[in-house]
């Protein structure tokens, strides 16, 4: 193999295959205040219309605001022994919560992000709070190379081409 075979990957089958022969990385300039928020929604809590609307402006939000949803089935709060699902939206806007709360308003307003739902920090601190770390942990724990996730998960990621249905 030569110095210029940079990585290679596998693809989701055996005749699936790529070598990276370049990396090119562009940085993004990161403010001193990010802001982060997990807003969750069930079913009960009009969940699927807020999806759906999310599916329409996903693609066109600003460029600093990353929205992403997690879907999980949990116990039903208000029918007991039922199942239903709750979607987590959670998000990093690169800038403070004063700036977030209008271009939310004018993006996805069904969320009902408030105030009280935003988390203001540094951008390396968002780091913690996106791998569970929330009880004050020190940085150190990104040096460890051991590292155990505290949340744990299977995932598969797709991007839509096309919105789904609510109906779906």
């Amino acid at each position: 193999m030569g110095e210029d075979l940079f990585w290679a990957i596998r693809g989701g089958g055996g005749a699936s295959f790529g070598v990276i022969v370049a990396w090119k990385i562009k940085p993004v300039a990161v403010p001193e205040t990010v802001t982060v928020f997990d807003v969750q929604r069930t079913l009960e809590q009009n969940a699927s219309r807020i999806i759906q609307n999310w599916q329409q402006v996903a693609d066109k939000v600003h460029e600093d605001l990353f929205i992403r949803i997690f879907l999980k089935s949990v116990n039903s709060s208000t029918e007991q022994g039922k199942k239903t699902m709750r979607v987590s939206f959670e998000s990093l806007f690169l800038g403070g919560v004063d700036q977030l709360l209008p271009l939310m308003q004018k993006s996805l307003l069904e969320l009902g992000l408030v105030n009280k739902d935003c988390i203001e920090m540094s951008w390396i601190d968002s780091i913690l709070y996106f791998a569970g770390f929330l009880n004050g942990e020190s940085m150190d724990v990104l040096l460890d190379r051991n590292f155990t996730s505290r949340k744990f998960f299977k995932t598969k990621s797709d991007y839509v081409k096309e919105p789904i249905p609510e109906t779906a």
